[in-house]
């Protein structure tokens, strides 16, 4: 990533509005500071510059003016006297204070003083008269109101600036990290492009949000991966699958067409030539169906099926299949379940697996079809009496076009259990095989929906509620 790339980054944006946030925060926070912190001087102020008007008038209102003018004079001569004072009569002579005459003026006010080294000092005070109109103005200076103000801005200042520097810091080191995460994203992106389906988004483990995103991308990686994979193998198996049919067909056309064979033969090759065709139709259509279900447009047709009725009108659809090769078809369907699923694709699912059952248990073979409830599933298991297949190849034989090598040379296209797996993946049904000793049972686990008492209106004779599924 170049370096213009990393400063035009989402960190660092983020970095920058957090860094204005803390600025404006701490502004607010100097600014009710500052503005407090001089109140609270100025009424201290206004205090002490009451008490001594107060005292001035005090001695005025017991001895006269005199007094008024000696309670001035020892205030001015304390040492290290801060208060500015001055009495002055009505002409606007000083009588007394530490202030030059100024033009009478009432309430509270600063002034500008000057001290005889020439130094210039802000004075708050009050003015006001006496009873005979002599003028009374006292006051402090605000040279500590002043310095506590700057120092108040001085030292927010600092925090500013170190809000700042801190929030940049955290900021840089944050943007740091989030972009490695990024750039480990995008490396992996572009690798899977490159046509590396190996590679995933290393994890760190904290669960946060790129984490959970990495998690999610990989996941999404694995899915691509699988499909990628599954597309390789179909067309692989689609090639091996097809040639045979296909090269017969085509040899027997050719056989038809050099040997000027007769009416009758050129028929009995014709009607071999069209079921070769179906067998190929077959598979495909078969493929195209898979594809219909794995890519769930048949979600919206989900309603409550009644699983009992629907295997016993399977049972009874086989029954003369299995008479026919001499095998005994059982059921054993226990109480009424219901499920939430598809029925047509329910009943495609569990058509082809006994039929499967069926075509490879071989002659006198017992199959039964049983159903039960276990807790809140419900349970389907297709078992058979027949030679079973290998634990090896329970995970190969939901694989599209996979056959047992044994049964290369009977009828069938290797789509049917693959068939049954999409249909089972698509309601989210649990499909496991195991062995039957001797045989093979296929075991479906699916969500039963929950039994409802419903009451029903009782009139004469009626007393029982009525049970529906849920």
């Amino acid at each position: 990533m170049s370096a213009l790339e990393r400063l035009n980054n989402e960190g660092l944006r983020l970095s920058a509005l957090l860094i204005a946030l803390f600025a404006a925060s701490a502004l607010l926070l100097g600014a009710m500071a500052y503005a407090i912190a001089g109140r609270a001087m100025r009424a201290e102020l206004h205090d002490f510059i009451s008490a001594d008007q107060a005292a001035v008038t005090s001695g005025y209102r017991s001895e006269g003016l005199s007094e008024a003018i000696e309670v001035v004079q020892q205030l001015t001569a304390a040492p290290g006297v801060s208060g500015r004072y001055l009495l002055q009569d009505r002409g606007g002579h000083s009588l007394a204070g530490n202030l030059p005459a100024m033009p009478p003026r009432r309430g509270l006010f600063e002034v500008d003083a000057r001290e005889h080294g020439g130094a210039r000092h802000v004075v708050l005070g009050q003015g006001s008269f006496l009873p005979d109109g002599t003028y009374l103005f006292v006051g402090e200076n605000t040279d500590r109101l002043a310095g506590t103000r700057a120092r108040i801005l001085g030292s927010f200042g600092w925090i500013i600036g170190a809000t700042i520097l801190l929030a940049l810091t955290g900021g840089v080191l944050l943007s740091a990290g989030y972009l490695r995460r990024v750039d480990a994203i995008i490396r992996t992106c572009r690798a899977v492009v490159a046509g590396r389906f190996g590679e995933r988004i290393p994890m760190t483990g904290s669960q946060g949000q790129l984490d959970r995103l990495s998690a999610a991308i990989n996941d999404m990686l694995d899915r691509i991966a699988t499909l990628v994979e599954s597309l390789r193998q179909v067309s692989s198996d689609i090639a091996h699958d097809l040639r045979t049919p296909l090269t017969r067909l085509r040899q027997r056309l050719e056989s038809a067409r050099a040997t000027h064979a007769s009416a009758p033969q050129l028929e009995d090759t014709i009607e071999r030539a069209l079921r070769d065709c179906d067998a190929i139709l077959a598979v495909f259509s078969a493929l195209l169906r898979i594809s219909q279900i794995e890519s769930g447009t048949r979600l919206a047709s989900f309603s409550e099926v009644a699983l009992r009725e629907l295997l016993e009108q399977i049972a009874e659809l086989f029954a003369p299949v299995a008479e026919d090769g001499q095998q005994q078809l059982l059921t054993d369907l226990g109480g009424p379940v219901a499920v939430h699923a598809d029925r047509t694709l329910l009943m495609q699912m569990f058509a082809n697996l006994v039929e499967n059952a069926i075509r490879h248990a071989g002659r006198g073979a017992v199959i039964r079809i049983e159903c039960r409830r276990a807790g809140p599933d419900a349970w389907v298991q297709i078992i058979d009496s027949g030679p079973g297949i290998p634990a090896t190849e329970y995970h190969k034989v939901f694989d599209r076009l996979y056959r047992l090598e044994r049964s290369r040379n009977t009828p069938g296209n290797g789509l049917g259990l693959a068939l049954v797996a999409a249909i089972a993946k698509l309601h989210r049904f649990a499909v496991s095989l195991s062995d039957a000793g001797p045989g093979l049972c296929v075991t479906i686990r699916m969500p039963a929906l929950q039994p409802v008492a419903l009451p029903v209106q009782q009139g004469p004779g009626v007393s029982a509620p009525v049970a529906a599924a849920q």
